[in-house]
């Protein structure tokens, strides 16, 4: 399950500037197997229907690499260059599974 919402940009220092977009999510892990998660296995669609790929390292709260087993959750930033309104976060483990997409609350 993932659950996506909008969210302040904390600038790290890695951040060229304050133009950029970040969203929070959530992914619980509620299968029989292992989910891996990467900031690489994010993107973020404005309402214009842009698609922004998440900026590895610019957000102090960006989501970590794990692997989460059965039961287990995390949270944190993914963030696109720019300023938008996000529209809904694409979720697709490993870059080659089933997309997972949903709204940004």
């Amino acid at each position: 399950m993932i659950t996506a919402k909008k969210a302040s940009f904390t600038k790290s220092v890695l951040a060229d500037g304050d133009a950029y977009t970040s969203v929070s999510v959530t992914i619980r892990n509620n299968s029989g197997k292992k989910v891996s998660v990467n900031p690489l296995y994010f993107t973020v669609t404005d309402t214009n229907g842009t698609k922004h790929t998440d900026e590895l390292g610019v957000d102090d709260k960006q989501i970590d690499t794990v692997d989460l087993s059965p039961g287990e959750n995390i949270s944190g930033t993914v963030t696109g260059k720019g300023t938008f309104t996000p529209k809904y976060v694409t979720f697709t483990e490993d870059l080659f599974g089933d997309p997972v997409r949903v709204d940004v609350k």
